[in-house]
């Protein structure tokens, strides 16, 4: 009896992740997909320092930065090429 609920709960996972990357695919077709990408990642100091002499400061942009690290991997993991297209569109 567990088994059959761990087999389904583990397929809707599955079933929910297929479903995000999908959605993240159909973002990096389109040209503007990728710049609202893009902005999110620069938004999150994704390419750049995130030292701060304050120690609060220095925190949030740890943060920030952790989030862009993610989007950063989410769209490399759902759309290689689209995401290598970003990055030559935006360098």
């Amino acid at each position: 009896m567990f088994d059959d609920e761990e087999n389904e709960g583990a397929k809707k996972q599955q079933n929910a992740r297929e479903l995000e990357l999908l959605t993240i695919r159909n973002i990096m077709k389109l040209e503007t997909g990728r710049a609202l990408m893009w902005r999110c990642l620069q938004n999150c100091c994704t390419f750049e320092s995130i030292y701060s002499n304050e120690a609060s400061q220095h925190s949030f942009n740890a943060g920030l930065r952790s989030h862009g690290l993610w989007l950063d991997e989410e769209l490399r993991e759902a759309a290689t090429d689209d995401y290598y297209k970003m990055l030559k569109e935006n360098r």
